[in-house]
């Protein structure tokens, strides 16, 4: 079962906590998350040992999601960059940022950052639909 670090982060409110792709390490509501994922054998291609790209996109976009506090947040729009492949065994980083979106009730801008060790991977502006405005 999936935990939180054992500090004070706010809890994820639209998913429950284990359709959070990786580990949730931090988590402020409405502000910033970090999750950890670890690519496993079967999150690879058996010939290449190279990530399957659907799976650094689901940590990105779940927590994307994750951030946004409120009980129903789904994905309106991604802009997404590869940046390199991530290999067998590599630690992807997330780190979510929540930007508002000026005269658009009802959404918030999300960009999401993924690393593996000092190197960006995956960059991802998503567009979060959520049920009440701000």
């Amino acid at each position: 079962m999936k935990q939180m670090a054992e500090h004070s982060y706010d809890q994820v409110r639209s998913l429950s906590l284990e359709e959070v792709i990786g580990d949730v390490v931090d988590l402020q509501l409405d502000k910033s998350g970090i999750s950890i994922f670890e690519i496993r054998e079967d999150h690879v291609f058996s010939k290449t040992r190279i990530a399957r790209g659907h799976y650094v996109f689901a940590q990105a976009n779940s927590l994307a999601i994750a951030v946004i506090n409120d009980e129903i947040a789904l994905t309106s729009s991604a802009d997404i960059r590869f940046l390199r492949q991530v290999r067998l065994g590599e630690k992807c980083i997330a780190k979510a940022y929540v930007r508002s979106i000026a005269g658009q009730k009802g959404k918030a801008k999300v960009e999401v950052f993924t690393y593996v060790a000092d190197e960006m991977v995956f960059q991802g502006n998503f567009v979060i639909y959520r049920s009440t405005g701000e």
